[in-house]
């Protein structure tokens, strides 16, 4: 606002005869400096971007299947890559074994829905092939070799793995954060958090929370790959994955998405359906061969889990379609099957069974 004396000398000047130009309008500094707004950046800025993200292949993390990494060529700093499936579909499982893939990464875990202790279990039956029930027993029986697989584990196999099992918001997730750097020495190179939906704050939907939580990992510039629990409502367990898979959105804001499912579920629910028909006397003599297909199916898928790339942002990369992992029944790690071969867990009960 112009002051009196100000207005007064103006006047003055007018009154002499001497022009007046039209005050300046002040401007702010950023507004001559493109680097420093908030929303507009010159489009070469994006040359540079892309420059950097080409060149620095080693700041990205990768799945460690090979099939995805292929096409994903990995999960760059402030990225989001979703794991999709329903309840119990092997979305841990397929994470855990990307955790045995980055042992060599510096990575904070946010699992508010299990203790740390049993995240620690299930890396020591991953890593050493060994049974969860078996391990369990011998270490309440205080086998010394067993208790010393499951410290090895954390010391060891999983140096700088940091698994924080308290539920946080994004303010306590910079702590955290914070927290590690200190102790490492350095910033983490992955972010996991398990799931999307158990996330403090951020707003009460799955959207609101996906968006908070990209924007926390730009602002930190990390990758961060995160669990989402599918909605029943986009059909039966089992069933594949798709974009529209997921529990009211989330999607839109991530640049991978891998779906993880069990077929057993879907083929158990295709049986069910053909043999209510049976029941009712109503079933064609299709469906009774396509019944009989199904209950092999089902034998064969007791021991998989399945995953696809449902998204993928990545210039030149493809969409990959089913792929089909055994689960080693004890450990939890997963095997690929090349396409058209069977569980070895399937072929040693049908050898057995043979015997009899």
């Amino acid at each position: 606002m112009t002051d009196t004396a100000t207005i007064a000398a103006r006047w003055g000047k007018l009154a002499a005869g001497e022009s007046l130009a039209a005050p300046t309008p002040a401007v702010p500094e950023a507004a001559f400096n493109p680097h420093a707004n908030k929303y507009y950046k010159p489009l070469p800025d994006a040359a540079d971007e892309f420059v950097r993200w080409a060149q620095s292949a080693h700041e990205r993390v990768y799945t460690g299947f090979a099939d995805l990494d292929r096409e994903m060529r990995g999960i760059a700093p402030g990225e989001l890559c979703l794991i999709i499936g329903y309840s119990h579909s092997g979305k841990t499982l397929a994470l855990l074994e990307m955790l045995r893939a980055n042992r060599d990464k510096h990575i904070i875990y946010f699992v508010p829905d299990e203790p740390r202790t049993l995240v620690l279990m299930k890396l020591a039956c991953i890593v050493h092939g060994v049974d969860a029930q078996q391990l369990e027993a011998s270490i309440a029986a205080g086998n010394a070799t067993a208790i010393e697989m499951l410290r090895s584990t954390a010391s060891e196999h999983f140096p700088t793995l940091a698994v924080f099992d308290e539920s946080m918001s994004t303010n306590e997730m910079d702590k955290a954060v914070a927290e590690a750097t200190a102790v490492w020495g350095q910033a983490p190179d992955l972010v996991v958090l398990d799931y999307l939906e158990l996330l403090q704050g951020g707003g009460e939907d799955v959207p609101s929370k996906a968006n908070t939580l990209k924007s926390w990992g730009r602002r930190h510039d990390l990758p961060l790959l995160v669990l989402h629990q599918t909605s029943r409502t986009a059909g039966s367990d089992g069933k594949k994955m798709s974009i529209s898979s997921g529990a009211f959105g989330g999607e839109q804001q991530a640049t991978h998405i891998i779906g993880v499912r069990r077929k057993r579920f879907d083929i158990q629910a295709q049986i069910v359906e053909i043999q209510e028909k049976v029941d009712r006397g109503t079933a064609s003599e299709r469906q009774l061969e396509r019944l009989d297909q199904l209950r092999w199916e089902a034998n064969v898928h007791q021991y998989t889990a399945t995953l696809n790339l449902v998204k993928n942002k990545r210039p030149g990369g493809r969409l990959i379609d089913d792929i089909d992992f055994e689960i080693s029944q004890g450990s939890g790690r997963l095997t690929r099957l090349a396409d058209g071969e069977l569980p070895a867990a399937y072929l040693a009960n049908a050898q057995q069974a043979n015997q009899f």
